[in-house]
């Protein structure tokens, strides 16, 4: 199975993957070079698994408002019987 890992190559020529991999690569390989990254490696990207970590680890999140369930469910039921009493 052909798979797709991103790597940064460093000085010396040696590779690096930027995501840690869940199997040890072995055989044959192509290498595509790609242009120098616009944006550094820590800036936050969309899709990087570190970014929602860190969010989830964050004060502002621990201290985000939490719903009640019942009450969710009570403004939900009131907005769908306001719906059906429309003309």
């Amino acid at each position: 199975m052909m798979q797709t890992i991103e790597i940064e190559i460093d000085a010396s020529g040696r590779i690096h993957p930027i995501e840690p991999l869940d199997f040890t690569p072995s055989g044959r390989a192509l290498l595509t070079l790609l242009d120098q990254p616009v944006v550094s490696r820590d800036a936050p990207m969309p899709g990087r698994a570190g970014d929602i970590l860190s969010l989830l680890a964050s004060p502002r999140f621990a201290s985000r408002p939490v719903a009640v369930k019942e009450e969710v469910e009570r403004r939900i039921a009131a907005l769908r019987d306001e719906w059906d009493d429309r003309p």
